[in-house]
């Protein structure tokens, strides 16, 4: 077994400085705490802090300093129904997360982890003495309880979800002791520390045993008397319904636990939290968050203008920008895209129709359609100069950046278009004025989108220009209300023309693969037959593809058998050589950089955060460390 040392160092000092790390219950005074939890303590409502923190709490170094206890974060939102920026401060709270550059995984409510040299075993050490936001023990029989009765519950999970299983086989979780799990692949699996800092990887440690059993029948034989006393169908919704974040009575483990839900979300900091400053604080620093919901700029503009502490994000709202409002004492914090281009043109490369297939495979029609985009014109009327012409890529802030990939066929160039289209045998047109395949028959497609609005439908109207301009009929189709089923399905069937959406994989290369080559039958509908493939050459709409794309997913297979990071960037960059030769989906302009905005007493928020589904921003920053100036 190979341990890997993601133990905090801090921690590790405090401890050789200390000569040993006495037990919690044996301690006084050795922690502080928030004056509110301290006159519930003074009242006999909750135990001494000291008692309540882990045996090895998490140390949180703070961004800037040391900071204050008290006072209350608002955050505008623009549906507190449906918004998912809770999750994003309060419900990252996993095994391993990403630390806040988005460099690495680090220990969180696992102390340390050891995997095998062949990946396929992992086993952590869970900190001891973490407690549910209820005072209950955080222990092994939480994990174990996620693994028997939801993972293995074909009623709950219909079938494991890829990072917690290989070729369609789940993991084997294992409880050694109280504090020790081991999960056992049947298969190498070097991605799955990766994905247990992953969003996706939040399900082991969201289900408190101790609360939830009493609604599943494999642990309450009784349960159908619930079933009856809640006025649900069975005990599948009831359990459902019980185990969601939505549900207030659910134990947390995050800083804050939701105690109001309604016209606004109110969140209070949670006593049992198990995280402490440099200075043995107790987190988190602010009392209470509020989720406000605004609907026009005028409302933004006065929850922002109220004098509370604030955060909000400038693409929050579809109907105004929050850079319209008349909002004073604020300051910029840069999120980072994920993504590369902020328009993957994805032409449907396994096309039925014979003549769109020819030409869409045809790598020299797809840079003559590179060559005819007006990228600065994109840039100036539909993204505010904000951006600058890029392919599908990792973005500069990548450690993968190669600048021949990010720019090649990038030049506005129609006559060389006109050209290689020439050549390649388009060279005659029809009484339409555009041109036709070699065999005489019409050569027309669509650009596709379920909006009708926004700067991706935006961008595809005038790609449809552009290249209507070099003589190909492409137009635009939009599927919107009751169509978007009838696109869904074309999809499904790999019957579209195109697929046209952000691309990822600009920061997080490694695991987010899907626009340099199929990896995923859905994640990569340019080319869905050859994901299939990928995934099932014997599926009967798998589509074999070239060589190169066929190497590709080969090098990919071997970067999840080795967990060594060096190997595993050596084979990422052979597979993004390759992707630049094959140059499979056109891009457009890099996605710009947004930003989160703040007000300008508080603290502890790091200058720039990355921004991505996979690094839940801004949770891996730690707001529980964020507070507010009370001099400012």
């Amino acid at each position: 077994m190979k341990k890997h040392q993601w133990f905090i160092g801090l921690l590790v000092a405090v401890i050789c400085l200390s000569g040993s790390w006495t037990p919690a219950s044996a301690r006084q005074g050795f922690y502080n705490e928030a004056p509110m939890l301290a006159e519930r303590v003074a009242n006999g409502e909750l135990p001494p802090v000291d008692s309540r923190m882990p045996v090895n709490p998490m140390i949180v170094q703070p961004v800037e300093q040391v900071g204050v206890y008290g006072g209350t974060l608002e955050i505008p939102v623009a549906d507190v129904m449906t918004t998912a920026r809770p999750s994003r401060f309060i419900g990252y709270e996993q095994l391993l997360r990403w630390d806040a550059q988005w460099l690495r995984v680090v220990p969180n409510l696992a102390q340390s982890v050891e995997s095998s040299d062949d990946a396929t075993t992992y086993t952590f050490k869970l900190r001891e003495g973490v407690r549910w936001s209820d005072g209950e023990l955080f222990t092994a029989d939480d994990v174990l309880f996620w693994y028997e009765a939801v993972l293995l519950n074909p009623e709950l999970t219909s079938r494991p979800p890829n990072w917690v299983s290989t070729e369609g086989v789940p993991a084997t979780v294992e409880k050694l002791d109280d504090l020790t799990v081991k999960f056992q692949f049947t298969k190498p699996n070097s991605f799955f520390l990766r994905d247990l800092a992953n969003v996706i990887g939040s399900a082991p440690t969201a289900y408190p045993q101790h609360y939830l059993a009493q609604f599943h029948p494999a642990y309450n034989p009784n349960v159908n008397d619930l079933v009856t006393a809640e006025g649900v169908a069975d005990w599948l919704t009831l359990f459902k319904a019980k185990a969601s974040a939505d549900n207030m009575e659910r134990p947390s483990l995050g800083a804050w636990i939701i105690v109001e839900r309604g016209e606004t979300i109110v969140a209070e900091r949670n006593p049992y939290y198990w995280k402490i400053d440099t200075d043995f604080n107790q987190l988190p620093y602010i009392d209470r968050i509020v989720f406000v919901a605004v609907a026009s700029i005028e409302e933004y503009e006065t929850v922002m203008n109220n004098g509370a502490a604030h955060i909000t994000f400038d693409n929050e709202f579809d109907g105004f920008s929050v850079y319209e409002a008349n909002v004073t004492d604020v300051d910029n914090i840069t999120l980072i895209s994920s993504n590369s281009s902020s328009a993957a043109l994805g032409l449907n490369l396994t096309h039925p129709d014979p003549v769109l297939r020819e030409a869409f495979q045809n790598k020299d029609f797809r840079i003559a359609l590179s060559y005819a985009i007006n990228r600065q014109r994109l840039n100036d009327e539909v993204y505010a100069g904000q951006s600058e012409p890029y392919q599908i890529a990792p973005r500069p802030e990548s450690p993968y950046y190669d600048e021949q990939l990010a720019h090649q066929y990038t030049e506005f160039n129609a006559d060389l278009a006109n050209s290689i289209l020439d050549d390649l045998g388009y060279d005659q047109r029809g009484e339409d004025g555009f041109r036709v395949a070699p065999t005489g028959a019409p050569l027309a497609f669509k650009l596709q989108s379920t909006s009708d609005t926004g700067r991706l439908y935006e961008t595809i109207v005038r790609v449809a220009e552009d290249w209507q301009a070099v003589g190909v009929n492409a137009t635009v189709e939009v599927f919107v209300g009751d169509k978007e089923e009838d696109y869904t399905n074309l999809l499904f069937a790999g019957a579209h023309d195109s697929y046209i959406s952000e691309a990822v994989g600009g920061l997080d290369v490694i695991l987010e693969v899907s626009y340099y080559f199929p990896v995923h039958p859905f994640g990569s509908f340019y080319a869905s037959g050859w994901g299939y493939w990928y995934r099932d050459p014997s599926n009967e709409v798998a589509v074999e593809p070239p060589a190169a794309v066929q190497e590709q997913m080969r090098l990919y297979n071997l970067i999840k058998e080795t967990i060594d990071p060096d190997a595993q960037a050596e084979l990422m960059t052979q597979i993004l050589t390759l992707a630049g030769q094959e140059f499979l989906v056109i891009g457009t302009v890099l996605d710009p950089n947004s930003a989160m905005l703040i007000s300008g007493n508080l603290r502890n928020v790091p200058p720039s955060i990355p921004s991505a589904f996979s690094y839940p921003t801004p949770a891996p920053t730690n707001p529980a460390q964020y507070y507010i100036d009370p001099q400012n």
